[in-house]
């Protein structure tokens, strides 16, 4: 089973169960938690193919099915143990933006408040049943939620969690999201709680993006609308740190150029991508110059060279009989492409891009090469180009 869904599920035990922090969520409940102590049932169609359930009374017999139950514990069983502030779910900031799948969304316009921290981390309806079927199968769940308390200039106040959005909205979607339950709070500043996000998420790969907006975000004090002057000299004090203000600047900002083909944000391409946005890091990394002395325009200007080639390559590509991006398209074949962009307009001087379509030829001749070293690839690429 995969750290990721460790962290979030219920796996492990940090002993925050056994620590009290304000009333125990147990036998001595309120009337208003006796309320949402009810167990849960989804009543069969009466055809077995569930074409009468909603799609959240589908969710939840996917997860009665893998936890092996004919109904829910209750949620005061669920969260026996916990210790905390009682908060009403739909008042903690969960959701980054509009969900795009539907029952997301669902829960989403239920729980309005919008969540800042956690960057660009889509929260995942396939995830959700995943962690909710864990917790379903243990009848308990063993981690906190962990929430921020964060205080604005105008002294307004937001819950935004930091850590366990997936198990909220798996509690969410079977419980209702008005239901109230103990979470851990501690009070942060909005840079803190990021941070608290990229900790907690250290048992999980995180996405190329979130790594440069947590980079980039940092580095401006969390200013989402600092200039680019600003943004290139307070982040890219090292060329890894460079490569995030490339990642950044491009992707969510298309500047100095956009990317002109589709970039997947996780490593499986189930949403078509040609390439992932670690291996676009990657090639940026191996193809730019960076210097401690580099003014944010030279370093800008040479930052749009890199993606006018990498576009012209991604485009030549699609023409040409053999094409695999799993392949071509590669980590490590990306970085060789990347290096052959350097060494090629530190030798002749050139703009590279004029040789991207012969480049992209070259690359789709050599085969599967998806796990060859970037190092071997690119003398091939040198030799095949020299001839």
């Amino acid at each position: 089973m995969s750290d990721d869904v460790d962290r979030d599920g219920i796996l492990s035990d940090d002993g925050f169960g056994d620590m009290s922090f304000g009333d125990d969520f147990g036998e001595g409940s309120s009337g208003a938690e006796r309320a949402a102590a009810v167990s849960v049932h989804v009543p069969d169609s009466g055809q077995g193919d569930g074409r009468n359930l909603t799609k959240r009374q589908k969710a939840i017999r996917v997860m009665l099915r893998r936890a092996d139950l004919d109904e829910m514990p209750t949620i005061s069983h669920i969260m026996r143990g916990k210790g905390g502030e009682v908060i009403k779910i739909s008042d903690i900031a969960i959701f980054i933006d509009e969900p795009r799948d539907e029952l997301m969304a669902e829960i989403a316009a239920e729980c309005k408040v919008r969540n800042r921290v956690n960057l660009s981390a889509e929260v995942l309806k396939s995830r959700v049943i995943a962690v909710g079927s864990q917790i379903m199968e243990a009848a308990r769940m063993y981690q906190p939620i962990q929430v921020a308390r964060i205080k604005d200039d105008e002294g307004n106040t937001m819950l935004e969690c930091t850590s366990g959005r997936h198990r909220l909205v798996a509690i969410a979607l079977i419980y209702g999201c008005d239901s109230e339950i103990p979470v851990y709070v501690e009070n942060m500043t909005l840079n803190e709680a990021r941070d608290a996000v990229v900790v907690a998420n250290q048992a999980r790969p995180t996405k190329a993006m979130e790594r440069a907006e947590h980079a980039v975000l940092r580095a401006v004090g969390g200013d989402i609308s600092a200039g680019q002057d600003e943004m290139y000299e307070k982040t890219a004090k090292t060329k890894a740190k460079a490569r995030k203000y490339c990642v950044y600047s491009v992707v969510r900002n298309g500047y100095p150029k956009k990317l002109t083909f589709k970039v997947s944000m996780t490593s499986s391409r189930k949403d078509g991508g040609l390439t992932t946005l670690t291996n676009v890091e990657n090639f940026m990394g191996a193809a730019l110059e960076w210097s401690k002395e580099m003014s944010q325009k030279e370093f800008d200007k040479e930052l749009g060279k890199v993606v006018t080639f990498l576009n012209a390559v991604a485009k030549a590509f699609k023409g040409i009989e053999g094409f695999d991006p799993a392949h071509h398209m590669a980590s490590m074949t990306m970085s060789s492409m990347g290096k052959y962009y350097k060494t090629y307009g530190e030798i002749t001087g050139d703009n590279p891009v004029k040789v991207a379509p012969k480049v992209a030829e070259v690359v789709v001749s050599m085969g599967k090469i998806g796990r060859q070293k970037s190092e071997e690839t690119y003398e091939m690429i040198a030799k095949a180009m020299r001839g």
